[in-house]
């Protein structure tokens, strides 16, 4: 007897080569189906890259990559034990050390002007700045559902902490000798999102659906201030920052750790193995990201939303232009962003010690 046509192979060697099989082929449409890979091989070597929420998801995989075409990679994190352990990681992977951590907590705005403070004594030019950080339909008890400074936290996290930060670094990303380049992370979600600078915290709506509807405004938010900073860069800052949006597309991300309730949570462990087939991975999800921060082509390119690696439309093609620019002035009011910026430069002019808040930039260490 044939060893093909023994007990031993038809119970034991089919059914694992036709497992394998199955897993692999799995697997291969998966990677098919996650999107495009950054199309880009181009080299980051001495560029600074500033990313928020870098301690997970879409932010760590951006970091990864950047990291291993050489940039300086500065993460911006609120949990600054998972920021350090992060990264570790990266500076293994890549075999680039200037991998740095800075804490931020984009929910309370003098975290965030304490943030600027301690980048601006560290690094004279920003080349890139990726506001990554995000929250999605927070509950009690998880987290509270306001910033500290008394905003919707979803809005207050998503547009207004990314606001505040990227005004308030406008001096490092213009002056260099390419555009510095802002890259805002959005959502098709953004579709269906309605702006009412009059009702921004939407009180006429309760439970779940207030919670939707404020996330689609705060991605909505996003797109309409990537318009408004790549109009002013062509206006007033004689086209030295570049302001672009993105969609990550539906990925298996941490962004929904503050929604889980009971029957949110059960939900999510009944339907991981379809989840985990329609969703992309973090590292398909930051390839968009990716080809924004790195593509030498696109130094110039501004004002426009991107999926799958690609030019989707002009944001200018895609937003009210008046609500944009009441959202950027409510913006600028809430943020106090004009005192913010002054106190900034009169300490910079004055070179006073600035009070450094923690921070683990010891990047020699792996």
């Amino acid at each position: 007897m044939s060893f093909i046509n023994s007990p031993v192979f038809n119970r034991v060697i089919v059914p694992i080569s036709f497992t394998a099989s199955l897993f692999g082929g799995v697997f291969l449409l998966r990677e098919y189906t996650g999107g495009r890979k950054c199309p880009s091989n181009d080299r980051m070597d001495g560029k600074v890259v500033l990313i928020t929420g870098a301690n997970t998801g879409i932010g760590k995989e951006t970091a990864k990559e950047i990291a291993k075409r050489g940039a300086v990679v500065i993460l911006g994190c609120r949990h600054m034990g998972k920021c350090a352990a992060t990264a570790v990681e990266i500076r293994n992977v890549s075999q680039n050390k200037n991998v740095k951590c800075h804490f931020i907590d984009l929910a309370n705005l003098d975290s965030v002007t304490e943030f600027v403070k301690e980048i601006k004594n560290e690094q004279q030019h920003i080349d890139v700045l990726v506001n990554n950080a995000g929250v999605m339909k927070p509950r009690s008890p998880k987290t509270t559902p306001n910033t500290d400074d008394g905003f919707e936290r979803q809005f207050g996290v998503n547009h207004l902490g990314h606001f505040l930060l990227t005004n308030l670094l406008l001096d490092q990303l213009t002056n260099g000798e390419s555009p510095g380049r802002v890259i805002n992370v959005t959502s098709d979600a953004y579709q269906k999102g309605k702006v009412d600078i009059d009702d921004i915290e939407k009180n006429e709506l309760k439970g779940d659906n207030r919670l939707t509807e404020l996330y689609y405004q705060s991605k909505l938010a996003n797109v309409l201030f990537t318009k408004v900073l790549s109009d002013r860069s062509r206006e007033n800052l004689k086209k030295r920052v570049t302001c672009n949006c993105v969609n990550p597309g539906v990925a298996h991300t941490g962004i929904g750790r503050h929604a889980n309730v009971p029957f949110y949570s059960v939900g999510v462990h009944m339907f991981k193995p379809l989840t985990w087939m329609a969703m992309r991975t973090p590292r398909q999800a930051a390839q968009t990201s990716i080809y924004l921060a790195c593509d030498s082509a696109l130094a110039n390119v501004t004002g426009a939303y991107f999926d799958d690696c690609k030019k989707v439309e002009d944001t200018k093609d895609m937003c009210d232009g008046v609500v944009a620019e009441k959202l950027w002035k409510a913006s600028e009011e809430w943020t106090n962003l004009n005192q913010r910026m002054s106190q900034l430069r009169e300490t910079a002019k004055s070179g006073a010690p600035q009070n450094i808040g923690p921070a683990c930039n010891n990047s020699t260490t792996s």
